[in-house]
């Protein structure tokens, strides 16, 4: 399938958004839910780009399509009529703030769109996203700054996950994430168990992430079982709903847990951190894309990194568009922390109809081009 285009009017000074609907190669599943298709929302203006890509069921500001979107054609307008009157970047930023902070906290899923879109225009970058193939080779290799990251096995059948997985250890990773949970629990642990075996703790760290798959009675006994793996983390095990049961099951010597959509309906204040600093968690789980864009969750990181907590950044299934900008971000912060943890970022390859991109992944390692190049 040919690749997505981007809007006509991407070259004119006029904020304007197009929905476009990306196809997974396969369908992608989770103890969730099963996607087929996704939806995204792609800002341009003047040659820059922003995605806006709420998931529904996760994004807090998601109701329904209808009121989702009449909310971004509103803060489009907004942005216009800005636009219209700033003389340059700066004044433009500035008068856009009192509205983006508005949104972090009603709306978080257009921040990412409108941040990655400022911080292009920032860096007076006008980044095309059908960049053609043959500008990969045309960049030398001082221009790509790498990234390590975790390859992603997704829910399927235990046959397949068990092909994925080895797959992608021979690719290169040395961090793998398998979706559990909708599977039958003694065939998920039976291939897990078939996986440390077959690559030691020193060759291969394995995450997993349940999706809030477990209740407070089950997640104690198998979380035992997979510390006995050396797995080192879970990711969501209890449902949003059992929150006040963390503490319990975050004892100490018990299996590290990482709070994905926990910490999505919740805002990074001095209530969040005194809940996290009580919950006995290890890591967090950031997705820009829902949390509420880069500054939200820089101000979750600082949480952590006060707290004594690791993290990760992972994407939500954005296009290229937002992948870029969020590899850029992801690259920015961990250097900042000096985080060495492998982050949980795609190249998305999970569409047949993608923006084509520069991102590249060998031996775990993403290649991220500089802005300049």
């Amino acid at each position: 399938m040919s690749p997505l285009r981007p809007h006509p009017e991407a070259a004119k000074h006029t904020l304007s958004v197009q929905r476009l609907e990306l196809i997974f190669g396969q369908p992608a599943r989770t103890s969730r839910n099963t996607l087929l298709t996704r939806p995204i929302w792609v800002l341009t203006y003047g040659g820059c780009y922003g995605e806006c890509a709420p998931l529904p069921g996760l994004s807090p500001d998601w109701l329904d399509e209808k009121q989702w979107t009449a909310t971004l054609h509103e803060a489009v307008r907004h942005f216009n009529e800005v636009a219209a009157s700033a003389p340059n970047f700066d004044i433009l930023a500035a008068a856009m703030e009192p509205a983006l902070e508005r949104y972090r906290r009603d709306h978080p899923s257009l921040l990412f769109g409108f941040e990655s879109l400022l911080q292009q225009l920032s860096k007076n970058i006008h980044r095309h996203p059908t960049t053609e193939e043959s500008t990969i080779t045309s960049l030398n290799e001082g221009a790509f700054k790498t990234l390590s990251v975790n390859g992603l096995v997704w829910m399927n059948e235990i046959e397949n996950m068990r092909s994925e997985a080895h797959q992608k250890v021979k690719a290169g990773y040395r961090c793998i994430k398998l979706k559990i949970g909708a599977l039958d629990w003694p065939a998920e642990l039976e291939l897990l168990q078939e996986l440390r075996e077959a690559y030691p703790v020193e060759r291969l760290q394995i995450r997993v992430d349940a999706n809030g798959a477990f209740d407070p009675d089950t997640a104690p006994l198998r979380m035992q079982s997979l510390q006995s793996l050396q797995v080192h983390s879970i990711e969501q095990p209890l449902p949003v709903r059992y929150d006040s049961c963390l503490p319990d099951i975050c004892q100490p010597g018990t299996l590290p847990v990482a709070l994905d959509e926990s910490i999505l309906h919740r805002y990074p204040d001095a209530s969040s951190r005194s809940w996290l600093a009580q919950s006995g968690v290890s890591f967090l789980v950031l997705k820009p894309g829902l949390l509420g864009g880069f500054r939200k969750a820089e101000a979750w990181i600082q949480i952590a990194q006060d707290l004594g907590l690791g993290w990760w950044i992972t994407s939500a299934l954005e296009s290229n568009i937002g992948l870029e900008a969020l590899a850029h971000w992801t690259l920015e912060q961990t250097q900042k922390h000096q985080n060495p943890l492998a982050q949980g970022l795609g190249t998305g390859a999970l569409y047949t109809n993608n923006f084509p991109s520069l991102l590249r992944v060998q031996n775990g390692l993403l290649s991220i081009p500089s802005l300049e190049a």
